[in-house]
């Protein structure tokens, strides 16, 4: 016996099935492994190119403060400084040209990072612009604003270029140079105060004056050790006259000897972490693809 069907009710529509969604093709664990390891080559390679030399610096300063390096501050203070900030600010005469040789420091590195076709920063609107590139091949180019290729961190209403600015923070090899561009400003910054300090001296005090406070925040020596083997060496011709010479020549010295111990040291670890990673995920891989 067959049952009828109940009459469909009028003005009611037949339910509609949805096509199904088609799943994306899962891939296979040798596919995972093999990015996994590409994902861990790279990031190895950026850690490898921040170690390829060992550079040791003795500086004196007045004091050591506690301030950790955030980028996004470093690059606000670097980006404000132009020809019209260091006209109206508070910036002693003599140091205008240091201010904006960070500036242009900065910009360079940018514009290397946006014009090489093997980065992740890679613009080719702004690499077509050769125009606008002077500062690449003249240094006494026009630095402000209106000049800049920098994304701008001034308008925080612009999703656009806030985006641009937090990828460019994110860049290894930018944060690298702003890291040490920013170090160089905070010295600039305290010789800065010093002498504008100086300026409300009579001009009879200011000679002995500059004297004691000025020699602070100055690198006296430099070493530059580097993978291949070369070593550069660099003396501020002050410590030639400096009272305490010889102190700073030791202490350089065991700096660079602690340095170059630790230096090797963590090259080591890499090298040994990196041999035992790969070793595994080959043994991995190889193991998956006989089943």
């Amino acid at each position: 016996m067959t049952k009828a069907k109940p009459p469909r009710r009028r003005g009611t529509a037949a339910p509609i099935t949805p096509n199904p969604t088609p799943a994306a093709p899962r891939r296979t664990f040798a596919e995972r492994g093999e990015q996994l390891m590409g994902d861990f080559a790279r990031s190895l390679g950026e850690v490898i190119i921040d170690i390829t030399a060992l550079e040791v610096n003795t500086m004196v300063v007045k004091q050591i403060t506690g301030d950790k390096f955030m980028p996004w501050d470093a690059y606000l203070s670097l980006y404000s400084i132009n020809t019209h900030w260091t006209a109206r600010g508070n910036i002693h005469e003599s140091l205008h040209h240091r201010y904006m040789s960070l500036r242009r420091d900065l910009e360079v590195e940018y514009l290397l990072l946006v014009c090489n076709p093997e980065s992740e920063l890679f613009d080719p609107n702004i690499a077509q612009q050769q125009d606008q590139l002077l500062i690449l091949s003249d240094p006494n180019a026009l630095m402000d604003i209106a000049h800049s290729h920098l994304p701008n961190p001034l308008i925080p209403h612009n999703t656009v270029e806030m985006q641009k600015v937090q990828d460019l923070l994110h860049n290894s090899k930018f944060s690298r140079t702003l890291r040490k561009v920013a170090e160089l400003k905070a010295a600039l910054d305290n010789r800065n105060r010093i002498l504008n300090r100086m300026d409300l001296l009579p001009p009879a005090a200011q000679a002995e004056a500059v004297d004691q406070e000025i020699k602070t925040d100055v690198i006296y020596a430099q070493t530059v050790i580097q993978l291949d083997g070369d070593i550069i060496n660099r003396y501020n011709e002050d410590l030639l006259s400096h009272p305490h010479r010889e102190l700073l020549l030791q202490i350089h010295k065991e700096s660079v000897t602690s340095g170059e111990r630790q230096w090797r040291e963590l090259l080591g670890f890499i090298l040994d972490l990196a041999q035992k990673t790969f070793a595994q995920l080959g043994n991995v891989l190889s193991g998956s693809s006989k089943r």
